[in-house]
């Protein structure tokens, strides 16, 4: 009986060392960052990025770092932001206008749509401004919950007006206006109305509204997430992410055809949804239609929040055809591997290259002191194939800066433009944009400017008006 507990003991030591040599092995392994800072590029080239203008969220109700211990460090006098810099941009003086619209960094960087014609902009609250005082939660899921649209005219840059403001119900996220110009669709967590369709009016607000209970298609635990029109106007896509109640996190994208008639807007799905990866965040069509790409975030790999976070996985760039006019089902036809925390991307205007902005793990505070993924973001460059479909990841370049959740091409496709939500410093006060160069031709890759300009804390969005 003696020898048979010695030898369970011994056992048991072994194991414990194992586990224990298991962990200090992988938590060293973390000192290691295996993408470097990409260097400020050395050209006399002035920076040319075009278009009419940039328009950019700011959340500033809650710090990068509230994701992980739930501290917000407001700072007084620092509001939600829709700002807007006038293009081409004079990097010598910058023209930038400030208007106050309530927006939140919690939901997937598609909060911000611009009608075809230029003339008006549309911006989902999605979380609500906490009550003054509030510097803390017990988690971040305890921010208000928002039921905002504003509409903002944005016709006259230098004097952008809030047109109107519409209640849609509980925590408005994603927004996409048909091409025609003549429909905002939106995504909320609003029970048994998880999608909206508004009528936008000559003036652009909003007007009547069809309502869309979407969640019964997928399964029970799916979380409607983004919604895109097609170019055509035809169809919507919709992604979902999981609550993981059935024991999983399958993440799906549905298509659904859009029907006019007298008493409104149909939509009848066009398959059954597509199981595609773990954790989808927004997507967006091929500029003919016949893709719809979307990253994968693999953010609910082991069902735990504390490793979710802390041992998630590169992400993935995925293409779908949807041969709309053939009736062939929609199947994924490329994966290639990004960066971690592959959150938002942008699509060149020739289609031929992707880069996705990488958070990394910059959410993380103070705990763990040094973790892989933490100090610094990324973005990662990936050739498109606009015939096959096929993607060709190129390169990943580092870069400073907390939680960059969006990135836009300028208007001829040789610049970038990052949304910075802030840098690692104590109760920071400004986000940033930061520009980059893109280089084209059979090798592409991407430079740093080494410009940027300040803007209100938690960028977050950032779409450019051509």
């Amino acid at each position: 009986m003696k020898l048979m507990k010695l030898k369970w003991l011994k056992f048991a030591g072994w194991a414990v060392l194992g586990v224990f040599l298991m962990l200090t092995s992988y938590g060293l392994l973390q000192l290691i960052e295996p993408v470097g800072i990409a260097p400020v590029a050395q050209s006399d080239q002035p920076l040319n990025f075009r278009g009419r203008a940039l328009l950019v969220a700011s959340d500033a109700d809650m710090v990068a770092t509230a994701y992980a211990d739930a501290q917000l460090h407001r700072v007084a006098g620092i509001e939600d932001t829709l700002t807007l810099v006038e293009l081409p941009l004079d990097a010598a003086k910058p023209g930038i206008i400030p208007v106050q619209v309530s927006n939140s960094v919690m939901s997937w960087p598609q909060n911000i749509a611009v009608s075809p014609n230029k003339q008006w902009a549309y911006v989902s609250e999605v979380r609500s401004r906490p009550a003054d005082g509030i510097q803390a939660f017990a988690s971040i899921d305890q921010m208000p919950p928002g039921e905002r649209i504003t509409v903002v005219n944005i016709a006259n840059l230098q004097q952008p007006k809030v047109l109107q403001t519409v209640v849609v119900g509980r925590n408005p996220k994603t927004l996409s206006i048909s091409p025609d110009g003549k429909f905002l669709a939106v995504t909320s967590e609003e029970p048994d109305r998880e999608l909206a369709i508004f009528q936008i009016q000559p003036d652009g607000t909003l007007g009547e509204r069809d309502n869309f209970a979407i969640a019964k298609d997928f399964s029970p635990s799916a979380v409607p997430g983004s919604v895109v029109w097609h170019p055509s106007g035809r169809f919507l896509a919709i992604t979902t992410t999981s609550d993981g109640s059935e024991g999983f996190y399958n993440s799906f994208v549905a298509f659904y055809k859009v029907i006019q008639n007298n008493s409104g807007i149909r939509l009848e799905l066009y398959d059954r949804p597509l199981v595609v990866g773990n954790h989808l965040s927004n997507g967006r069509f091929s500029a003919d239609g016949q893709f719809f790409l979307v990253p994968d975030l693999k953010w609910r790999m082991y069902g735990l929040r504390a490793l979710n976070y802390l041992l998630n996985p590169k992400g993935e760039m995925i293409s779908i055809r949807f041969a709309s006019e053939t009736g062939v089902p929609p199947t994924v036809v490329s994966r290639t591997e990004v960066g971690l925390g592959s959150e938002g991307f942008a699509l060149s205007p020739d289609n031929t290259l992707i880069v996705t902005v990488n958070l990394r793990r910059t959410y993380l505070s103070t705990l763990p002191p040094v973790w892989r993924g933490k100090p610094y973001s990324s973005l990662s460059l990936v050739k498109f194939d606009r015939t096959s479909g096929q993607l060709t990841t190129v390169n990943e370049y580092g870069f400073e800066g907390l939680l960059p959740e969006q990135v836009t091409f300028d208007a001829t496709g040789k610049s970038l433009a990052v949304a910075i939500y802030h840098y690692r410093e104590a109760n920071p006060k400004t986000g940033a944009i930061e520009f980059w160069n893109v280089i084209s031709g059979n090798t592409p890759r991407l430079e740093r400017s080494g410009y940027k300009i300040d803007v209100v804390r938690g960028a977050h969005d950032i779409v450019v008006v051509p």
